[in-house]
């Protein structure tokens, strides 16, 4: 019996890697900045109080709750986009959008996505017991904080379906579950939160509804299409552009009216600098109808953000 000729392997090997791709996609696993709460949760441990070997497993280990439990909302809100009809319009090729949609494109299946979504949710829940068990389940919160992160982020628009129930219920859930991703690792290295971790907190969070309120400005008109109830679909396009002022220019007023208290570093604002700079030109060009193609300035930013935050945090 003749075996597999080479160009039968060949063939088969691409296509296990077209596969594999294909899932990374649905799972955005190139949005590596959602993961790094937990990074800033460290550099804030470690500029206090001292590095440690327990400190960087729990925030590792965080990190791959924020990361499997992010794939899994990501390969959800695909399904439910795809299935409503919303993907199919913002994401056909001839539209020459910057993300690939796996399911649009036929290169997986539903079912194959749900496969995906559900192994990366229990994952998730794997790890928070790990992390949890590492901490000694202390403070006791942290283990049902981590839960919650979880549970409540993978149902963004599956399950409760904050994003179609609740107007503005996606941005809400995210920037609450991705501040409790700095919150909770901190408080299982310290054992308990301080003013400079929330606001570091509700500051990471809120970088990151930055960009989601900017890519749905841009898809305002199919979310409305499909109930999807972002702020942005729910209200005139004058009121949007309002509250993604007040929201960025709040966002802005945390950091320095924390500096102005003694709660952040007075070096904060220096090392936020370019950070803001890029969220201003963001925020500027969004204000004059081009919010689309904005999003991967806006994970720059937050990534230059982020690395500020670390920096001041880690030299104190």
């Amino acid at each position: 019996m003749n075996g597999p000729s080479t160009g039968e392997t060949a063939r088969a090997g691409r296509s296990v890697l077209g596969t594999a791709v294909s899932f990374a996609r649905l799972g955005k696993m190139g949005l590596f900045e959602i993961w790094l709460g937990p990074v800033v949760a460290w550099s804030l441990v470690a500029g206090t109080h001292g590095n440690s070997v327990r400190t960087a497993v729990l925030c590792l280990l965080f990190s791959m709750v924020i990361a499997f439990g992010i794939w899994a909302t990501h390969a959800l809100d695909d399904i439910t986009g795809y299935r409503d009809g919303s993907d199919v319009r913002n994401y056909a090729p001839e539209r020459r959008r910057s993300q690939v949609k796996p399911l649009v494109l036929g290169q997986l299946s539903v079912r194959q996505a749900q496969v995906f979504a559900f192994s990366a949710t229990a994952a998730a829940l794997a790890c928070v017991v790990l992390f949890s068990v590492v901490s000694a389940f202390q403070p006791w919160w942290a283990f049902v904080g981590g839960l919650a992160v979880v549970v409540l982020g993978v149902q963004y628009s599956a399950g409760i379906n904050f994003s179609y129930r609740f107007t503005g219920g996606g941005e809400t859930v995210t920037g609450l579950t991705l501040a409790a991703s700095l919150l909770v690792p901190y408080a299982a290295a310290r054992g308990a939160l301080d003013p400079a971790a929330v606001v570091q907190g509700l500051l990471f969070g809120a970088w990151l509804v930055q960009v989601l309120i900017c890519s749905n400005s841009a898809d305002a008109e199919d979310d409305r299409k499909v109930g999807r109830r972002t702020v942005a679909s729910r209200t005139t396009e004058r009121g949007n552009r309002v509250f993604v002022s007040v929201f960025f220019a709040a966002t802005w007023s945390l950091a320095l009216g924390a500096v102005l208290l003694g709660v952040l570093s007075p070096w904060t604002p220096l090392a936020l600098l370019p950070a803001w700079a890029l969220q201003a030109l963001v925020l500027r060009n969004g204000l004059r109808g081009r919010w689309r193609n904005r999003r991967n300035h806006g994970f720059l930013s937050l990534r230059l953000a982020v690395l500020g935050l670390v920096i001041v945090n880690v030299l104190g």
